[in-house]
Order: structure tokens, then sequence, then C-alpha cells
């Protein structure tokens, strides 16, 4: 049986970001987030240790999401697992929201998608 023991809800995201480690930037897609971190596809060459910066595009947003400091938990070719270690208060409340927003309309949808009205 394959239990998730994640503490924090974890939400399917495609949101650009972009991904500074040390003298290198690149590019890169958002495919999970959380509070504690996130799952990111980018070709820039990270490896388990690396601290990076990341600044997020997500839609509705009228400027980047900055993680000041995260570390690289894991990776392969062209994915990685990160860690949020600094991300200044007001980040980590437009996280927050952004992450309800992303629950809320993944409820929305699914309700619409999967429920039928019957009258008694």
């Amino acid at each position: 049986m394959n239990m998730d023991h994640r503490s924090s809800i974890r939400v399917a995201v495609t949101y650009p970001v972009r991904v500074s480690c040390d003298s290198m930037v690149g590019q890169g897609t958002l495919i999970n987030l959380s509070g504690p971190g996130c799952a990111v596809e980018t070709t820039l060459p990270v490896q388990p240790g690396d601290y990076l910066e990341l600044h997020v595009m997500a839609p509705d947003q009228a400027r980047p999401l900055t993680v000041g400091l995260a570390k690289v938990r894991w990776a392969t070719e062209q994915k990685a697992g990160i860690e949020f270690i600094r991300v200044r208060r007001d980040e980590q409340n437009r996280l927050q929201r952004l992450i309800g927003q992303v629950l809320e309309a993944s409820a929305v949808e699914a309700d619409a998608d999967g429920c039928e009205l019957t009258a008694a």
C-alpha cells in the first residue's frame, strides 16, 4: 500500500519559474506546489544539496512569487524536488493564498464534472 506521509497539501500546477543557482540562471516549469516546497521541471543542471532562488510567475499575480532560499532535495535529469528554506512572510502569505485558489478552482471543476443535481 502506497501511503503519502506529507504533512501539507500539494497541488498540481504549471507555472513558469526562473531558477537561480550560484552564477547560473535558467527557466523551468513548476509542476507541483505546497507550503514547504515544490517540484520543478528544468534543464538547469541542479544537484541535491544545491541552494536556489526561485521566481514563480503564477497567473493573476502582479509580480513573481519569490522564494529567497530553497534547497534541492532530489533531482533527475530534468526534474527537481525543492524545499523552501527562506520565504518572506508576505511571500509566504501569497503562497498560501495561491494554493487555496488552486484547491478552490479544482474543487469547483470536480463539482462541475462529476455531480448531477436531482430533485426529490
